[in-house]
């Protein structure tokens, strides 16, 4: 009995060591503790976290950044875009000296930086910033520095990781309201493979989406009075095999999207 307690008795205080040694790897959120173990912590407050596809020409990333624990010498901030699901090399955009600070940089110069244009971005791709805090006492803080329920709650506003969404841009050359027919097509014959076409109105989501056959149709009824609709493709497997046309109100017919139709159709 003995030699069983020593043995439970020996694993516990190998799992409190192991769960010591992973605390030790990250660097706690004390921003109002002593001013000796504050964290370097940086805030950031956004403008706006969703920008339109159709927008990015003639908009600024801007918001305002600041130091809760006055002890950061500096912020930097970098950026990549996950195009497609596919991140691109990560930039520095710049650097901040003084808190509070004002930011604001045009989405061209953004993608300027990594090489790109802002035709290169589509709805549903990521804009993601990355920062980096050096405190006054020279300690240097990333996302890696924090676990995830700092830098996964929005409350925080920590500006060490977090993203603006490209969405697409709402329909302004066709009337909204009325019957949306949505023609659908599988190269293959055996449906769309997890792929769908979404309306979005008013902020309400529906999908549409056939999972056999060659073909489907949908009439879509968009109320009188709704002041945006927005139409986007959500991409599945197979994409070589996807092919739709959408049909507005007033009997125009746009398209055909595909195959590998882009995520948005304006």
């Amino acid at each position: 009995m003995k030699s069983t307690f020593k043995y439970i008795f020996a694993l516990l205080l190998l799992v409190l060591a192991i769960a010591a040694c992973e605390d030790k790897d990250k660097n706690p959120l004390n921003v109002f503790e002593l001013d000796d173990s504050k964290a370097p912590y940086v805030r950031i407050k956004l403008d706006q976290t969703i920008v339109a596809k159709g927008d990015l020409a003639s908009s600024t990333f801007s918001g305002t950044v600041d130091d809760p624990s006055d002890n950061v010498a500096s912020w930097e901030l970098s950026v990549s875009i996950e195009l497609g699901g596919v991140a691109t090399d990560t930039v520095v955009l710049t650097t901040v000296t003084q808190f509070p600070s004002d930011i604001s940089i045009p989405y061209t110069d953004i993608a300027s930086a990594l090489g790109i244009t802002v035709d290169d971005i589509s709805g549903g791709d990521f804009i993601r910033f990355l920062g980096k805090s050096t405190g006054t006492d020279g300690t240097v803080t990333t996302v890696d520095n924090y676990s995830a329920n700092v830098t996964g709650q929005p409350e925080q506003l920590q500006a060490f990781n977090f993203i603006v969404l490209v969405k697409c841009s709402p329909i302004s050359d066709a009337t909204i309201a009325g019957t949306w027919v949505i023609e659908m097509q599988d190269l293959y014959g055996d449906g769309w493979d997890g792929a769908f076409v979404t309306f979005e109105i008013d902020g309400v989501t529906t999908n549409y989406t056939f999972t056999a056959g060659d073909a489907a149709t949908f009439n879509v009824d968009v109320p009188a009075g709704t002041s945006q609709l927005v139409i986007s493709y959500t991409s599945g497997a197979f994409e070589e095999e996807h092919v739709y046309t959408i049909q507005t109100p007033d009997g125009d017919v746009r398209g055909p999207f595909g195959p590998n139709p882009n995520p948005c159709i304006n």
